[in-house]
């Protein structure tokens, strides 16, 4: 056979040789191939590319965990502060915006993260923290309606249907917290969610100039929510991408929608009438201080710590004070002329102390909310931390002292002539009559009780008819008092 294959040219069969299939020039012989050398040449390029991708996946890695570290740290900064888990201590928002999740789990059980968000909501409405809700959630198909649900559940707990005001492109945080502002007109918001997802909203709602607080729901264990918390680090990430890299808007914009009152527009000449008339209203305010005691409660990180016997007052607007503030610079004139206005507000909780509230210091509250800076502090020669809130009463009360206040608004005004400029078409009516939250049994007693109330009557038989008073008086704010059982009550409107 093999002499066969040399008589017609054909190659010997050697192991030693590699034979190739394409026919050499004569004379050349067969190259020799190590086959070890041959597969460890192989290894070695193995080796070099898993390397490569091995290191590939580590700057990978490496990145996707400095994006997670970065995005909750930016995210957490500008937060700080800006949420709350305690009713005493947020602050009253008009609106508040509810952002949406689904009534039930994939397995038809109740979502506690849906639960604990409507519980919460409810709470601030009985407060009085929050006087409308947007509820804002994904409706994109009809069979699913996280708006519609959200407010069902509000109206099972007591909250009045027309207090709440749907948002169905609610899809995602960013759209929910845009919209909030492009189509409710709000710019000061509490939103209300838990923990983890009012910080984002609230680093979305920054970069979008719009003030928002939030108010944290209960959380949810981790039997229930791991997923939920590990899909919200990567939810972070992105929304620090929408806000910094590819400016993300909402998907869907469309007509605006008035919270609260229906538009009225006015003219140039209609807005100061109102002004005027408004103005003359201001010492028949009654709910525009609202005083309450703090009392001891859990304080999470970043909320401020009250002192024991520490009382705040949170601004409750009504008809009166909104006008004035929409109204922008129709109002101010009004406003700088009743600053020497010395007639004492009747609050129906309280007596006259040192005949304060005035007119005055309302009128100086209100143009401070308009965008006057505050020029107390320069005309009393402090600073404005050392100053404590009775010295913007008892200041302007000593001598000349309410002329200067009123010379030293007047001066800023003329230096600033672009001040509070705000469109009359914004303007809101008043409603048709006013809401109260006491029962019609309650109020029936409480008028049964102070109708035998007589002039000249001693303490002791006011408070035998009245029973225990909600007034503010130097009793309950007396050393005696201050710690005593009596003096610990919380003071609410009825």
């Amino acid at each position: 056979m093999e002499c066969a294959l040399k008589s017609f040219g054909h190659p010997t069969i050697h192991p030693e040789f590699h034979v190739s299939r394409t026919e050499r020039p004569s004379g050349q012989r067969p190259v020799p191939v190590d086959i070890g050398v041959y597969a460890g040449a192989v290894r070695d390029h193995q080796a070099l590319m898993f390397r490569k991708v091995l290191f590939a996946f580590c700057v990978l890695a490496t990145l996707c965990v400095a994006a997670l570290i970065a995005a909750r740290v930016v995210i957490a900064h500008a937060s700080k502060g800006k949420t709350y888990s305690n009713l005493s201590l947020i602050p009253h928002r008009r609106v508040g915006l509810i952002l949406g999740c689904p009534k039930r789990t994939f397995g038809g059980w109740s979502n506690p993260y849906f639960e604990n968000r409507i519980a919460a909501a409810a709470e601030l409405y009985y407060h009085r923290k929050i006087d409308y809700f947007v509820v804002s959630g994904d409706n994109h198909v009809q069979s699913y309606d996280e708006p519609t649900d959200m407010k069902n559940a509000l109206i099972d707990k007591g909250v009045p249907a027309d207090r709440v005001y749907l948002d169905y492109a609610g899809f995602r945080t960013l759209d929910s917290v845009l919209r909030v502002k492009e189509i409710f007109g709000q710019e000061r918001v509490t939103i209300i969610s838990q923990k983890f997802q009012n910080q984002r909203a609230i680093f979305l709602a920054d970069h979008h100039g719009i003030d928002a607080i939030g108010f944290n729901a209960p959380e949810v264990s981790l039997r229930y929510g791991l997923k939920t918390m590990s899909r919200e680090q990567f939810a972070k990430v992105k929304a620090a991408l929408d806000v910094y890299l590819f400016h993300k808007q909402p998907h869907f914009l469309g007509q605006k929608i008035p919270i609260g009152y229906p538009t009225v527009i006015l003219d140039a000449k209609q807005a100061p009438e109102l002004a005027e008339l408004m103005c003359r209203q201001l010492p028949n305010v009654g709910t525009f201080l609202e005083y309450r005691e703090i009392v001891e409660a859990r304080v999470e990180p970043g909320e401020k710590r009250p002192d024991a016997d520490e009382v705040y007052d949170a601004i409750v607007t009504d008809d009166t004070y909104d006008a004035l503030d929409r109204l922008g610079a129709y109002s101010l004139p009004c406003l700088v002329n009743r600053l020497t206005d010395t007639r004492w507000m009747p609050d129906p909780r309280s007596e006259p102390l040192l005949g304060v509230p005035v007119v005055g210091d309302v009128a100086y509250m209100i143009l401070g909310d308009k965008g006057v800076p505050d020029v107390l502090p320069a005309l009393a020669h402090k600073k404005a931390n050392e100053l404590r809130m009775d010295d913007y009463f008892l200041w302007p009360s000593v001598g000349d002292h309410r002329q200067r206040l009123q010379n030293a608004v007047e001066a800023w005004l003329r230096s600033h002539p672009d001040c509070c400029r705000v469109s009359p078409i914004a303007l809101k009516s008043a409603p048709a009559q006013a809401r109260f939250r006491m029962s019609d049994s309650d109020l029936g007693k409480a008028r049964t009780r102070f109708s035998q109330l007589r002039p000249g009557m001693s303490s002791d038989e006011i408070l035998k008819i009245a029973c225990k008073p909600d007034a503010i008086d130097a009793g309950v704010d007396s050393p005696a008092t201050r710690n005593s059982p009596q003096g610990n009550s919380k003071f609410e409107r009825a």
